[in-house]
């Protein structure tokens, strides 16, 4: 709530207030020594979206276009909220119990937008809620585990992409995470042993999580050509097909669900099987949405908590914020100061637009609005391309933001909730 009032985002502050309102009631109701489970915090987040989405329908057919602009603002909140304030059976902090010490689970509702009736239109979306943890524990230098720890080969890389990765949860390596490439019943195989051996050094606090993957995100488990389950419009070729476009080191991957009989299912630019393929940790996503309708998607899993490592080289790089909930520029980059000897600044500043690090955000029309940090003295901290004040400029916790570095660097950010 803090953070809301302190970046002035009434739409969010809206949303808290009349979720703790809502958990504060329930709480009186149920008496002061009866805990709230995570079946009644679901139950209130469902009853407060399912009113919005009654006034949303009435403003509609009473043809309000002021009201059903308001109404959509507050559902898409509350939406985004329940990432965050959804519980896992934990006192919740909101109404003045200790704070969560258990994993915040919920679900967040991305969009792809309608083409218009003809041509493509490019939704950027994010993927930020994660599988729950399938291990986690401590491992050595050696990146072992107690004996017995792991089932032999449950973890092992899939036929083409890896399945699992593990990530470091303490230490100056928080954060760093790792394709698993195989493992026994007490060690782990990584993609770069070295390198992730060094960052673990003589110990550390570890995770291990499955990927999110396209079946896992878009649905069409089965793939077949009649699955229902798909999120996007099926096709039977990358050009009449939905598309889902992942950057990875500066080139486009497209990936689409082909309904074709010869060859069903996700597949690559290539034709090539992809049902596995993640969609890594803060990696964002494009979709290419080719109907006439938009097309919502709602994710599920767990709030990342703690630091976040995100590797950054050079040129155009598509993340997403760790955690579905909205931010500014100085919230989740630094420069909250807005002076030219800011330390804190997570990018590189400069005298001008070319030659810093840029931040571009997604229109709804369809353009980006670029953004740096000044280092000049005569307009310094973030600015716009034209040189505008932009310190309270919105990212939001559903999309996805470019960041085209300079050099090669990486980003380093913490949540806590």
């Amino acid at each position: 709530m803090k953070e809301a009032m302190k970046a002035k985002d009434a739409g969010k502050l809206l949303a808290i207030r009349a979720i703790k309102a809502a958990i504060l009631l329930l709480k009186t109701e149920k008496g002061k020594d009866q805990p709230i489970s995570e079946a009644d915090a679901n139950a209130i987040l469902q009853k407060l979206i399912k009113q919005r989405k009654e006034a949303l329908e009435l403003y509609l057919q009473q043809n309000r276009s002021d009201l059903v602009a308001e109404e959509q603002k507050k559902k898409m909140k509350k939406n985004q909220m329940l990432a965050i304030l959804t519980l896992a059976t934990a006192p919740f902090s909101l109404y003045g119990q200790s704070t969560v010490s258990t994993p915040i689970v919920g679900f967040s509702t991305i969009t792809a937008a309608a083409n218009g009736g003809s041509g493509t239109k490019y939704s950027l979306v994010a993927a930020n809620l994660l599988n729950a943890p399938s291990w986690s524990g401590s491992i050595n230098g050696s990146l072992a585990a107690s004996a017995g720890s792991f089932t032999a080969g449950a973890y092992n890389t899939g036929t083409v992409y890896a399945k699992y990765y593990v990530e470091i949860v303490d230490g100056s390596a928080a954060g760093s995470q790792m394709d698993i490439i195989s493992n026994t019943t007490d060690t782990l195989t990584v993609d770069d042993q070295a390198a992730f051996q060094a960052a673990v050094g003589s110990g550390a606090t570890v995770k291990i999580r499955k990927h999110r993957t396209l079946v896992d995100l878009f649905g069409g488990a089965s793939g077949t050509t009649g699955d229902t389950t798909v999120a996007i419009g099926k096709g039977t070729s990358l050009s009449t097909a939905d598309n889902v476009i992942l950057k990875e080191n500066g080139i486009d991957k497209s990936f689409y669900y082909s309904s074709s009989s010869l060859r069903p299912g996700w597949r690559d630019a290539s034709g090539n099987l992809a049902t596995d393929r993640p969609v890594y940790p803060n990696q964002g996503a494009i979709i290419a949405r080719k109907s006439n309708s938009a097309a919502n998607i709602v994710l599920t899993g767990e709030v990342k908590q703690g630091v976040t490592f995100v590797d950054l080289p050079a040129g155009y790089n598509l993340i997403t914020l760790p955690v579905p909930s909205d931010s500014t520029l100085p919230s989740f980059l630094g420069g909250s100061s807005g002076t030219t000897g800011a330390t804190d600044v997570k990018i590189a500043k400069a005298s001008t637009l070319s030659a810093a690090d840029n931040i571009l955000i997604a229109q709804t029309d369809g353009s980006y609005k670029t953004y740096y940090y000044s280092s000049s003295s005569l307009r310094p901290g973030w600015r716009d391309s034209a040189g505008t004040l932009s310190s309270s400029v919105t990212i939001p916790g559903s999309s996805s933001i470019f960041i085209k570095k300079v050099a090669n660097g990486s980003l380093t950010s913490t949540s806590s909730f």
